[in-house]
């Protein structure tokens, strides 16, 4: 499924896949905004202490599972981090956690409930 090609607004991502061959990603947004009643098992909570491994605040942050973007790394959709401007990275989830998310993923994408964004 195709969308917009810019973002309504900057927010932290998760990589869940990368090609060296084409230099793209795909990316899976984290936002503060916790799951919509009814829709929980289309988010994950990242635990605070992971956001605080990564950078992220203790707000409560939410990875959203069936939202993809797709898009050449490094590229103009990549921001700065408020904390740092010479990075743009928050820094990698632990493994477990990671393959968790990606398990969940896949999962949604085997039954068609995840929608791909190409950002160009």
């Amino acid at each position: 499924m195709d969308g917009r090609t810019e973002g309504d607004k900057d927010r932290p991502c998760a990589i869940i896949l990368s090609s060296r061959k084409t230099g793209q990603v795909t990316v899976i947004p984290i936002t503060h905004s916790p799951p919509e009643p009814g829709e929980e098992d289309l988010s994950i909570e990242i635990p605070v202490e992971i956001c605080r491994h990564c950078g992220l605040d203790d707000g409560g942050n939410y990875i959203r599972l069936g939202e993809t973007n797709r898009f050449i790394w490094p590229g103009p959709h990549l921001r700065p981090l408020p904390s740092d401007f010479s990075r743009v990275d928050y820094g990698i989830l632990p493994q477990e956690f990671f393959e968790h998310v990606l398990s969940q993923v896949i999962e949604m994408v085997q039954k068609g409930m995840v929608s791909l964004t190409k950002r160009g």
